[in-house]
């Protein structure tokens, strides 16, 4: 397993997309709580969400299944609801 370097958004692992890269639901929560503007975090978060279940439904149709990349897609939309929904968390509790 990776150690865990990245301490502030500019250190965060990247994917070739510009992607955030979570290894646990403890790094997408840290994430959800460095970020300054959590809105434009939201949203890029539900877009990659979006484009990342696209993926899943189209791997899912093919034949024969490649179920680890299907558990790493599934795992990957996991981690991003989860800091969604700590940005949602963090919203609700600063009105």
């Amino acid at each position: 397993m990776r150690q865990f370097n990245a301490y502030t958004l500019d250190d965060w692992p990247r994917r070739k997309s510009a992607e955030i890269i979570f290894q646990s639901t403890n790094e997408a929560i840290y994430y959800a709580n460095l970020v300054d503007d959590r809105l434009a975090a939201y949203d890029l978060l539900k877009k990659w969400r979006k484009k990342n279940q696209q993926d899943l439904d189209h791997l899912k149709s093919k034949r024969p299944f490649n179920f680890n990349r299907l558990f790493d897609l599934a795992v990957r939309g996991q981690l991003y609801r989860e800091c969604m929904e700590e940005i949602q968390r963090i919203n609700e509790g600063e009105k």
